[in-house]
């Protein structure tokens, strides 16, 4: 018993100990031990034995207590109390016990009061939350008025608005009263009247009887429909009334302060109901207003481009006319190229016979012919690619000195034959830095060769090499970033330049020397490509040049990042390059541990990061690797369901890496998105299509390329044999010649079928493939190619005279999933990908039940989400199906884990063999199934509901017979969409929200909702 409960014994049955009885019987913290009396008939006898309280006839078997009350008047009694209790018992007697009486009626009534008043609080506090939910005025003033009736127990009332312009009120609702009472005009208020005096005053007016009220004047409308009785309360915010609620009897009556506390709180809250409704109004007619605005601006602003637009789609067109121009020529020209300089080679090298002086000397000279005229083609081509904006630069850091003594070695050769000498003065602390190597090189390459064809013999050409990075320490406090500078300086002895022509010599296709019969050869390109690949790389170019005194170019490029404060990176472990990244906010990363494993391959730790909290806020594992080297490593370790690869990273590239990922047998099959800074990315290797040449076709490359594939070739026949897929007689025919003298046996077809066909049927071991063919094309080929069982695995090289772009390639490439640009990475469409290929590689990806052998919740979800997509696309309908075994728990206790796994494979077995090719079905939860019905109505959905139901019924399942007849069912509900919902959450939602209303109904049911009204059968 607790130690706060107080004893106490109540002397004398009488009527005051019935009295007190009743009242001390109500409270918790007192307990009656015991009630006395020596009669047995007294009135509270009775009471007491309803209350199974003690009921004594002799004062001395009272047991223990902390006080006694003795309500018999007698004073025998108190001493016989006395006398039988210690000193340490209260007793109590006439007027005590009165005062005690009085005092506990006083707190039951109090309590009784400040209960009364919670209640009423509560009502208020839910009423306040009923008003902020509603943006409707009228809404919110019924509900007002509503709990001010019920409050006051008033059976009408009225809530009038006052319009401060018109100095009027208009009824804004009513209740209680006859239909005609509610259409009455608004009223003006009258000087004296009862309106006014609310007004002023500010405060509740109370009329207990109108009949008997000297200062009130009923308005006709109340007094024909008979009201007697009325509070009028002001709708008061601030210094402003906005209205007034009435509570109205049809009979006298008297209203209490506690309910005129009430009426008043209820005002207020309808008062800032008001303001709120007002504010809104205000808000969405200013939105209208400016929606009206804008659109009034923005046909003005079409208006006014509609002309820019115009121009602008005849500026794309002709662009576009253009690429595809130098696309075609690029072809044309490269097609015929690949036969001069591969036949004339072929001759000059004896293939044929011997050849005397002079055809030697003009086949030489139609090769030398030949590699000007492909030097003037690519000149064009890069041209027209920087114009584009579709040449990007590969930044990788190289040592510098290392790769000026590369571009030396191959100079010299020219110099040494015009006589010029060729010096070099570089720093040797130059530290490495960071550019494009190629383009680098072919920066200096044209400077230096132009030096040297434009220096006399005996001449000398200068390159001097400048590193400063003492401008990185000068900048303002604004500034984040400064930049080292490399200076590259070219000087010759040559003739010259005179000040008029270096204004154009950096012009397309101009030269100093423009004459009929100048003297040096030239396109007039090289200058213009040097000058757009510097300003590339950021820098500049300039020349300082004179007539017979030579000239000296110089380009500066910016060349090394350097920032004011060191960013401090996340550098993976050399020997652990799967760990994962911890997130800035280190936030632990909630992911299931069997969710599927994503390796993200990127070289920047940034990158990394943000890539890690996509996908571990999407729920999944997340592995990574900085390098392509590492990437193959964990690949193969963790066998991660999805590779997300970027493209530029030093060393090993994302195309290599990919390459590498098909060919191993291990990781062959993972899908890979890949992740590419431009859209123009060059690609070395076409990795569907094994490799990649570019016309005109280099002998050697392609002796090399051969040699080297047919290493790993698992060969079919004694000698290695070549199939050529190629339009062209004349290239045909130099592959004949020029790989058969290499020891291939060589097949050769004019068209793709004719090349399918061929590769069916011989099996050659490498197929070369060009792309440009007129009818069936190379893409075409290829794809066929790689799905046939016996061409599939055959490598091929594709051979193309002009650009591709990347889808092209990807297209090509048959291995990549996605290409997704980095410009446009986020999160949604990171998350989107994967979604895609989640639900193409569900298996893979970890989406299968083990134990029903169906696909699970996962998958379900993101299937959901897709046809709900697709049916919005295509005006379609569609069902959403829950199944909830019933019963389930109580099955799971009696048969065990044996038989209940058996049920649920059979349930998913069901489900399966009644499945349309479209229809999707999973397992939910522990005992739920889902099924998705595209393009089903109602009447299609029970059809297939009601044969499952009927399926699961019916079967005996092992381990059922302890059940309740018919054994193991299930209760089922439907959803449509678009009707129940637009949302996966909603319509599935829907869904439990019917399986709940159909099981409490009983078991075995079906939930739908049919013509608005829900359908339980």
């Amino acid at each position: 018993m607790s130690s706060n409960i107080f004893r106490i014994a109540i002397i004398g049955a009488g009527r005051g100990g019935e009295a007190l009885l009743q009242v001390l019987q109500e409270d918790s913290d007192i307990r009656i031990v015991a009630i006395v009396d020596a009669r047995v008939d007294a009135p509270a006898l009775k009471q007491a034995a309803l209350l199974s309280i003690p009921i004594l006839h002799a004062v001395e078997g009272v047991p223990a207590c902390d006080m006694v009350i003795n309500v018999t008047g007698c004073s025998d009694v108190s001493e016989r109390l006395r006398r039988y209790f210690s000193s340490d018992v209260e007793i109590m007697e006439g007027k005590a016990a009165r005062f005690f009486y009085d005092q506990m009626c006083k707190r039951k009534a109090e309590k009784k009061q400040i209960e009364q008043m919670l209640a009423e609080f509560e009502q208020l506090n839910r009423i306040g939350r009923h008003l902020n939910t509603t943006d409707s005025l009228s809404r919110m003033l019924k509900l007002v008025l509503q709990e001010a009736m019920q409050v006051t127990g008033s059976p009408a009332g009225t809530v009038s608005l006052y319009d401060k312009r018109s100095r009027s009120l208009s009824l804004y609702a009513a209740s209680g009263f006859s239909d005609s009472f509610g259409h009455q005009d608004r009223w003006v208020i009258r000087e004296g009247g009862l309106t006014e005096r609310i007004f002023s005053e500010r405060k509740p007016f109370v009329v207990p009887d109108i009949a008997d009220s000297e200062e009130l004047a009923l308005n006709s409308m109340l007094a024909e429909e008979g009201v007697q009785a009325l509070v009028a309360v002001p709708l008061a915010l601030g210094t402003e009334t906005v209205g007034i609620l009435y509570v109205n009897d049809f009979a006298p009556r008297e209203y209490d302060e506690n309910h005129l506390c009430i009426l008043d709180l209820l005002a207020n809250q309808a008062a800032h109901a008001i303001q709120k409704a007002r504010l809104f109004e205000t808000i969405e007619q200013e939105k209208a207003e400016l929606k009206s605005l804008n659109e009034h601006l923005e046909a003005r602003i079409m208006e006014r481009t509609a002309d820019l637009t115009s121009a602008n789609e005849a500026l794309t067109r002709a662009n576009q006319a253009k690429s595809q121009f130098i696309s075609n020529m690029s072809h044309e020209l490269r097609t015929p190229l690949t036969s001069i300089n591969g036949f004339s080679e072929l001759l000059i090298d004896g293939f044929v016979g011997p050849l005397n002086e002079t055809q030697t000397k003009y086949l030489k000279n139609i090769n030398i012919s030949g590699k000007h005229l492909l030097e003037l083609i690519n000149g064009i081509l890069d041209l027209a690619k920087i114009e584009a904006g579709k040449m990007t630069l590969k930044l990788e850091k190289v040592d510098v000195a290392a790769l000026l003594d590369e571009i030396l070695l191959v100079l010299q050769g020219y110099a040494t034959k015009t006589s010029v000498r060729l010096l070099l003065e570089c720093d040797a602390t130059i530290p490495g830095i960071v550019l494009d190597r190629t383009k680098f090189k072919q920066i200096l390459y044209n400077l230096c060769s132009n030096a040297i064809k434009f220096s006399p013999q005996g001449g000398e050409v200068r390159i001097v090499v400048d590193y400063n990075n003492s401008a990185a320490g000068q900048h303002n406090d604004d500034e984040l970033e400064s930049y080292a500078r490399l200076t590259v300086a070219i000087h010759d002895e040559g003739i010259g330049i005179s000040p008029e022509d270096q204004v154009h010599i950096f012009n397309p296709f101009e030269q100093a020397d423009g004459s009929h019969s100048r003297n040096y050869e030239g396109t007039g390109l090289g200058l213009t490509l040097t000058q757009r690949l510097v300003e590339m790389h950021g820098g500049s170019i300039e020349v300082n040049s004179a007539p017979d005194k030579g000239s000296c170019f110089v380009f500066t490029l910016p060349v090394e990042f350097m920032q004011k404060t060191p960013v401090e990176k996340t550098i993976m472990p050399a020997d652990k390059p799967e760990l994962l990244l911890q997130p800035m906010h280190n936030k632990p990363l909630a992911v299931e541990p069997d969710a599927p494993v994503i390796m993200v391959v990127d070289d920047d730790a940034h990158s990394l990061e943000i890539s890690t909290l996509y996908l571990s806020d999407a729920g999944y594992r997340v592995c990574h690797a900085m390098n392509g080297d590492d990437a193959l490593l964990v690949a193969r370790k963790k066998r991660p369901f999805l590779i997300l690869l970027d493209v530029m990273m030093p060393g090993k590239d994302g195309w290599e890496v990919l390459q590498e990922l098909k060919i191993d047998a291990d990781t062959s099959d993972i899908p890979v998105i890949m992740c590419t800074v431009s859209e123009n990315e060059e690609l070395g290797i076409a990795l569907g299509a094994t490799d990649y040449l570019s016309k005109p076709i280099n002998r050697e490359l392609l002796a090399s390329k051969l040699k080297t594939l047919s290493k790993g070739i698992h060969r079919r026949h004694k000698a290695m044999h070549v199939l050529a897929i190629d339009d062209d007689e004349s290239i045909r025919e130099l592959y004949t010649a020029t790989l058969t003298a290499q020891g291939y046996r060589v097949h050769t077809a004019c068209n793709g079928p004719d090349g399918i066909s061929l590769a069916e049927s011989v099996e050659p071991d490498i197929i070369i493939l060009d792309l440009m063919m007129p009818g069936m094309d190379g893409f075409e080929v290829a794809e066929r190619l790689k799905r046939q069982p016996r061409t599939q695995n055959i490598p091929i090289i594709v051979v193309t005279a002009r650009e591709l772009a990347v889808a092209e390639r990807v297209r090509l490439m048959g291995h990549i999933e996605e290409c997704v640009s980095k410009e446009q990475f986020t999160r949604e469409r990171l998350i989107d990908e994967i979604r895609q290929i989640e639900s193409i590689y569900p298996y893979q990806a970890g989406l299968k039940d083990n134990i029903s052998g169906l696909l699970n919740h996962r998958y379900y979800q993101i299937r959901l989400n897709q046809e709900i997509s697709r049916a919005s696309r295509n005006s379609e309908k569609m069902a959403c199906v829950v199944f909830d075994l019933d019963g389930f728990s109580r099955f799971s206790e009696m048969a065990g884990d044996a038989y209940v796994h058996s049920a649920l494979r059979k349930v998913g077995s069901f489900m399966m063999n009644n499945l349309r090719g479209s229809d999707i079905a999973t397992r939910h939860r522990v005992d739920e199934f889902a099924m998705i019905l595209t393009r089903t109505e109602l009447e299609g959905a029970l059809l297939v509901v009601n044969r499952l139901k009927n399926m699961i019924e019916t079967y005996p399942f092992p381990g059922e017979e302890g059940l309740d007849k018919p054994g193991l069912t299930t209760s089922a509900a439907i959803s449509l969409y678009p009707v129940d919902g637009d949302t996966p959450e909603k319509l599935i939602t829907a869904c439990h929200e019917r399986i709940h209303k159909a099981k409490a109904s009983g078991r075995n049911k079906l939930a739908y909702e049919k013509n608005g009204g829900l359908v339980i059968i």
